[in-house]
């Protein structure tokens, strides 16, 4: 298994729109891509423009159809819109 940690830093005022997009991404994801185990956007509890996805790929072929997907292309040109900065990535072979 592969897992992610992407945070995502949100500009002020922009949560809502931000969350409506995640929710439609997410939703896609979990319809489309058995290969993505686990697949969650989550808010942080400390700070209300932080968030942060959890994603579990079931092996390399999974992570890699995810990122070839016409939904991950479409985020991509949108999600700009709403970071106050670059995310913070972190990639990894599942452990346990």
């Amino acid at each position: 298994m592969i897992g992610i940690y992407a945070h995502f830093t949100i500009q002020p005022g922009k949560q809502a729109e931000f969350e409506a997009l995640m929710t439609e991404f997410v939703t896609k994801v979990k319809a489309t891509e058995p290969g993505a185990t686990v697949y969650q956007l989550c808010k942080s509890a400390l700070a209300e423009d932080d968030y942060f996805m959890l994603e579990l790929y079931a092996d390399q072929a999974a992570f890699d159809a995810h990122a070839k997907t016409e939904h991950m292309a479409a985020l991509g040109g949108k999600i700009g819109h709403f970071l106050a900065h670059p995310p913070k990535i972190m990639r990894g072979p599942a452990i346990f």
